[in-house]
């Protein structure tokens, strides 16, 4: 009876299509991953400060991550559409084929970068976990959310760059804002 509870665990409409992150906390995001193979999935991935004391974007730890989308992607036949690396996050735009193949990806990403940042590839690692919470993922339905997220994660790239953070870049950019984005 219990068991036939935990099956019936419906998730709110808005978090339909999402999963990981702070969901998880909640019974919430609690349902499957939701995954598509024809339509792109949104991925954060967010390390805990203390485990990673140089950051994403120190020069080594950079180019090592981009080296392993890079090699994952090619083998689980995941193309990487965007991605955007900050100091404690790693934002992610991709389309997969397969379920069984994005699972996979998503497994082995989160595993390796884990083993790299910490290198623990012989050894336990006995500090902080690596990882805030699960590799959070949204499916993106439809042209004008793509575009949102898109934008959005271009504008993550470019803060992390430099370009100056304002609380009000989200409520809407204007077609010049948007040229500059894209420059």
């Amino acid at each position: 009876m219990k068991q036939q509870t935990f099956s019936q665990l419906n998730t709110h409409w808005r978090h339909r299509y999402s999963y990981g992150g702070n969901l998880r906390k909640s019974s919430k995001g609690r349902g499957a991953r939701p995954l598509s193979s024809t339509d792109p999935i949104h991925l954060v991935f967010k390390v805990n400060k203390g485990a990673v004391r140089a950051g994403l974007r120190s020069p080594r730890t950079f180019n090592l991550l981009r080296a392993l989308l890079r090699k994952y992607s090619r083998k689980f036949f995941v193309r990487v559409e965007q991605v955007s690396i900050q100091t404690d996050h790693i934002h992610l735009l991709v389309r997969g084929g397969r379920r069984s193949a994005m699972q996979s990806f998503l497994r082995v990403v989160a595993g390796q970068f884990a083993q790299c940042l910490t290198d623990t590839f012989t050894q336990k690692h006995e500090g902080e976990k690596v990882w805030k919470h699960r590799p959070f993922s949204r499916v993106i339905k439809g042209y004008k959310p793509y575009r949102v997220v898109r934008d959005y994660i271009q504008l993550n790239e470019l803060e992390a760059a430099g370009r100056p953070y304002s609380k009000t870049r989200l409520r809407g950019l204007s077609e010049e804002q948007l040229r500059e984005l894209w420059a």
